[in-house]
């Protein structure tokens, strides 16, 4: 089938080809630069992406699951939507990330790229529990409250303000 793979904003083709799917076109162009590529809603379970530069690429709703992000530049990338369960984000480029704030692989990876010592010990239980149990928001209110508060703010600084933001509006909700 014919895969065009376009920049996001200006519309021009990226890579363009016959392919069995867009993941085996990303697949045998690892060294495309995906710099602004429009990949929404795409099928790329499973897909090789090792250091893939999809630096501010539209990866809303896409599939990601299971793919190995090591060491691939998804700073600036949408991710709204996107299944990322299982994928590989080792030594990801996640500086600024779009839409991540419901993303529990961005959490982990972002947490193990700061440095140990910039969480005490309570808040290393409550990113722990997060990470572990995937708990929703309003779960981490009951159990971890101002804790969880402190977790992300100290994440906020170091660039990743959508957990913070998030967590600020779900606590300021009475009632709950």
């Amino acid at each position: 089938m014919k895969i065009e793979i376009k920049n996001r904003f200006t519309g021009e083709n990226i890579i363009c080809g016959e392919y069995q799917s867009v993941k085996d076109c990303l697949e045998k162009n690892r060294r495309a630069n995906l710099y602004e590529a429009d990949l929404r809603e795409a099928d790329l379970r499973e897909a090789d992406l090792y250091g893939a530069n999809l630096r501010g690429a539209n990866l809303r709703g896409a599939d990601l699951r299971r793919a190995n992000l090591r060491e691939a530049n998804l700073s600036g990338a949408d991710l709204r939507g996107a299944n990322l369960y299982g994928a590989d984000l080792s030594r990801a480029n996640l500086g600024g990330v779009k839409s991540y704030s419901e993303q529990h692989g961005i959490f982990q990876e972002v947490i193990r790229q700061q440095s140990l010592k910039l969480f005490t010990e309570k808040e290393w239980a409550c990113i722990g529990q997060i990470c572990v149990h995937k708990i929703c928001w309003n779960g981490i209110k009951k159990r971890w409250g101002n804790t969880a508060m402190r977790v992300f703010k100290k994440l906020s600084e170091a660039g990743f303000i959508e957990w913070e933001e998030k967590y600020k509006g779900i606590i300021s909700k009475k009632g709950e």
